[in-house]
């Protein structure tokens, strides 16, 4: 094998590697289960591409609290491949494959927003959670200042008391 041919046949082998790993891709969501924090996706980058199936959801978690932003069928989705088997953690035990970055070790870590949709974001630099109308949103400031707002009621439902503690209070 001569020198050339040699730097080819490597070149192209790993050429061929990397074709066949996954790393992220962007998909629509196809189904869904809430319940399971899992649906199904569809890759956009690869017209061939065939459902990657029961993808676990990442959102934010603790042992105590949850975040949970719903994803619904249509939603377009950033989906990372793991460096390694997820099988054992996602079941609970077992031996893990030798496989790395494959398409059955994805995971859906959020919504990916095109920039051909621009939102009119008002609150650029305040910690929000809001609808993408920002017409229902709960914020805070950089300054401090939370602030709760809403086009339709606000309900606080406690089987406890209620607290406001505060300087002055001026209600409408």
């Amino acid at each position: 094998m001569t020198k050339t041919s040699m730097t080819q046949f490597v070149s192209e082998s790993i050429d061929e590697s990397l074709m066949n790993m996954n790393t992220c891709l962007i998909c629509e969501v196809l189904e869904v289960d809430m319940n399971l924090y899992k649906a199904d996706v569809l890759p956009l980058n690869d017209p061939d591409a065939t459902p990657i199936l029961d993808v676990p959801m990442v959102f934010w978690q603790t042992e105590q609290f949850v975040i949970q932003v719903p994803i619904k069928k249509g939603n377009i989705v950033l989906v990372v491949c793991s460096q390694a088997d997820i099988d054992p953690l996602m079941f609970g035990g077992g031996k893990a494959a030798s496989r790395s970055f494959s398409a059955n070790d994805a995971l859906i870590v959020g919504g990916v927003h095109y920039f051909t949709k621009p939102l009119e974001n008002e609150h650029p630099d305040d910690l929000l959670l809001s609808d993408k109308i920002y017409k229902n949103k709960i914020r805070i400031t950089p300054t401090g200042e939370m602030f709760m707002e809403s086009e339709e009621n606000i309900n606080i439902i406690s089987k406890k008391d209620v607290v406001i503690e505060c300087k002055n209070l001026w209600l409408n």
